[in-house]
């Protein structure tokens, strides 16, 4: 009975998110449509009647997606991925609409005022099903979102996303380390997990920390201040060799970095096939369907390189249970997404959980550990 309540709520959400919601949303320029919906979020989270409501149109739950990795229990699976809330406002919604955790930032040492040109820093390419992204990690600085949140009861596991501040075209090895030191020390107590952004497209002074060198000095650094119960994470591109990955992946092995998180964006050049319209910008990277096959085939080159032994966090056009589900059998522990909320709605978020419920079941698993890596040949040998 209560699988056909949720099959009609379903339905009847999709409806009303495709053909009523997302018209209007689109009307706005999307960045103010970012902004306006993050209002609208707050608001909601903010009263009882509200939060009542996010939990009946949205939230999910089953034993058979609960989940532990690193020590941290998840009621599933399915995360926010940073991008989203990047001042780390949101957190009330979140559990509300059916995410098992939820990934802030990126936040930055300094105050961060991004890209120039607000208002034009995002760009939907709806046939594409994705969004060119500009931002360049505009957030409020990790010293102010860190004192807001600072005792703040989570109801999921949350990640703080750090990233380097985006404010200047020279790249200096110990101002960067520095700049990354700055926000591991402002949430020493906040959050269950830190990833380290190592990717960002859209940053004045490129990827720097792709060279080996310069990822070795900043995990030296991370290690001094690495805490026993808070994992650490590694965000890496979409758009790297092999041999870079291999490096990054071989790095963070060797100074015991407990996962990473793959893939950030891509450039447009590396999605050519997948982009159904013109570029209109031609600054920033993708976003949603165009990265979704190369960030999948970076979840299974990394969990055949390491084995299966280090954490993967999929990321990149996860639109369904099918897209979730292809990440988690090729390696992937856990699973984050924003484009496929923006398109298909926010009771995507219940739908793709029921979803996984009904595949698991489909391959006679019981849990989400025993289906990660199951389809890749790692595990076929």
């Amino acid at each position: 009975m209560m699988q056909l309540i949720y099959q009609l709520r379903g339905l009847i959400t999709t409806f009303f998110y495709r053909w009523v919601i997302r018209p209007l949303v689109f009307l706005w320029e999307a960045e103010k449509a970012h902004n306006k919906l993050k209002q609208f979020g707050l608001i909601f989270a903010s009263n009882r009647f509200g939060r009542r409501l996010l939990k009946i149109l949205f939230y999910y739950k089953h034993s058979s997606l609960n989940t532990m990795v690193d020590g941290i229990n998840y009621d599933n699976p399915i995360g926010l991925s940073a991008g989203f809330d990047k001042d780390g406002e949101l957190t009330d919604a979140y559990p509300l609409t059916g995410f098992g955790f939820a990934e802030l930032g990126s936040f930055t040492g300094d105050v961060c005022p991004g890209n120039p040109g607000v208002g034009r820093r995002l760009f939907r390419l709806i046939k594409s099903k994705s969004i060119l992204v500009w931002y360049g990690l505009n957030n409020q600085g990790a010293e102010a979102i860190a004192k807001r949140l600072q005792g703040k009861e989570f109801n999921i596991p949350i990640g703080i996303n750090t990233a380097k501040t985006n404010n200047s075209v020279n790249f200096v090895l110990q101002i960067s380390i520095d700049d990354y030191l700055k926000t591991v020390n402002e949430f020493s107590n906040i959050g269950h997990y830190y990833t380290i952004n190592i990717s960002c497209p859209n940053t004045q002074d490129g990827e720097p920390f792709v060279n080996r060198e310069n990822l070795e000095a900043l995990l030296s650094a991370l290690d001094e201040v690495k805490q026993e119960n808070k994992p650490l994470y590694i965000k890496i591109a979409a758009d790297l060799a092999t041999d870079e990955v291999d490096t990054i992946v071989d790095t963070c092995l060797q100074y015991k970095v407990d996962g990473l998180v793959l893939t950030n964006l891509a450039k447009p050049s590396m999605s050519n096939e997948y982009l159904k319209e013109e570029l209109t910008f031609d600054k920033g990277a993708l976003s949603g369907l165009p990265v979704q096959r190369l960030s999948t085939n970076v979840v299974r080159h990394v969990y055949q390189r390491t084995r299966g032994k280090i954490t993967i966090i999929g990321v990149g056009g996860v639109f369904n249970a099918d897209d979730a589900y292809e990440k988690i059998t090729s390696g992937a522990n856990l699973i984050e997404m924003v484009t496929g909320m923006i398109f298909e709605g926010p009771q995507v978020i219940g739908e793709i959980n029921r979803g996984l419920v009904k595949l698991l079941k489909k391959d006679g698993f019981s849990s989400i550990e025993e289906a990660v890596g199951s389809r890749n040949p790692l595990k076929q040998v």
